[in-house]
């Protein structure tokens, strides 16, 4: 035993200097039509940014917020809903235009095209039933059920993001924050 431990100390000297040689290298760039595609995703998922910021401030606001305050708080959600509505067609056109040679990426695409009629669906039930409560006298009526509505358009907006996720993987698109670079080596 006593024979083996500078063998093994002197292995363990010569890995610390390899594993400081590990390159990272980037993602190879997209071609012009994944980045089209990735582009037309991002703006609709933006949009649904907005949604979730504005269900969020009627989740915290409800219990205190005035009558009036709440009533704004339903129209900034129907306008939010109104605009990631008008977002999903023309992105929903990119996605079936994206010519696909491979059956299973063929798949993925269909996943993603029911989950944003599943979500326009949402989307557009979220604008009808928050136009409704913006009324001026309206205020109760959302401390009652805008939180109940609210979830539901964020509950599709989660399940939308689930199948986004798995056709960028297949796409191999890569999505970062604005701004992230690669992840620094320890």
């Amino acid at each position: 035993m006593n024979r083996l431990s500078p063998l093994v100390l002197l292995a363990l000297l010569a890995v610390g200097p390899l594993a400081a040689q590990t390159v990272i290298r980037p993602a190879p760039p997209l071609d012009s039509a994944r980045a089209a595609l990735r582009d037309e995703l991002l703006v609709l998922r933006d949009s649904l940014n907005s949604v979730d910021g504005a269900a969020a401030r009627l989740q915290r606001d409800f219990r205190g917020a005035s009558g009036a305050s709440l009533v704004s708080r339903a129209r900034t959600m129907r306008q939010a809903c109104a605009r990631s509505d008008r977002t999903v067609p023309p992105t929903r056109k990119a996605v079936q235009s994206f010519g696909l040679p491979d059956s299973a990426k063929v798949k993925r695409r269909q996943d993603l095209l029911g989950a944003m009629d599943q979500l326009k669906d949402a989307l557009v039930r979220c604008e009808t039933e928050f136009a409704a409560m913006s009324q001026p006298d309206q205020g109760e009526r959302v401390r009652g059920y805008g939180n109940d509505r609210a979830i539901r358009v964020q509950t599709a907006i989660r399940s939308y993001e689930l199948v986004l996720r798995d056709f960028l993987g297949t796409m191999g698109i890569r999505v970062q924050p604005l701004g992230a670079g690669p992840r620094p080596t320890l």
